[in-house]
């Protein structure tokens, strides 16, 4: 048999204080982790924001000359 809501220690505000604090911890851990997940995919993005073509005699084609 299922035991009712009011059996139930967690029901109705009647959490214990270190369910309370384990979720507290729970909660700043993962804002912690995506925070520092944020931090790194802008630190190390290396995607040039330039998209145009870039002129030949910037790159390190050895193209014959046209006479």
């Amino acid at each position: 048999m299922e035991p009712t809501l009011e059996e139930i220690d967690d029901f109705n505000n009647h959490e214990s204080e270190e369910k309370r604090k384990m979720v507290r911890e729970v909660i700043v851990l993962c804002l912690g982790i995506g925070f520092a997940l944020f931090v790194a995919a802008n630190l190390f993005n290396t995607v040039p924001d330039y998209i145009g073509k870039t002129p030949i005699d910037q790159t390190n084609f050895n193209l014959p000359q046209m006479k």
